[in-house]
């Protein structure tokens, strides 16, 4: 394991409660926007030509929904459940589009546990807080594994 990256937090299934909520806010970065850009090549023009953004009535280009998928990543392995988690399942509903700059603020509460798969339920909701309006909604399901 490269010891240069922060640790992750570890919670166990069963010091999750139903309707344990968490956060942790995120910004859409110059940084952020470029390594997605070369990781994944989706540079359709409505993501990366102001002017196409425009004439499809954006401001800016609107950022990749993935973006958010990505942070949402990050939340549920770095943050909540943390360490132990495996992701099973997303289905994300984008709202709003959001923007180069844009700060999210990722809220998740705990609304099931399978305790037969150690599995737990998440309603999670995107706040866009530069634009003070919703960015998405995503229910997830995440396993948490205990190491052997």
């Amino acid at each position: 394991m490269n010891n240069s990256h922060p640790a992750a937090r570890t919670i166990q299934y069963a010091d999750i409660p139903e309707g344990m909520r968490e956060q942790h806010d995120y910004t859409i970065t110059e940084e952020v926007y470029r390594g997605f850009l070369a990781a994944f090549g989706d540079y359709s023009p409505i993501h990366v030509d102001d002017a196409v953004a425009k004439q499809c009535g954006f401001h800016a280009p609107v950022m990749h929904g993935s973006i958010l998928n990505g942070f949402l990543s990050h939340f549920v392995g770095m943050h909540f459940p943390g360490a132990l988690s495996l992701l099973l399942s997303v289905d994300i509903r984008f709202s709003q589009p959001s923007y180069l700059g844009d700060r999210i603020r990722i809220e998740a509460v705990v609304s099931q546990k399978l305790d037969v798969r150690q599995v737990v339920v998440l309603d999670v909701v995107f706040n866009n807080l530069t634009q003070s309006q919703l960015a998405a909604r995503a229910r997830v399901q995440v396993m948490l594994r205990n190491p052997q």
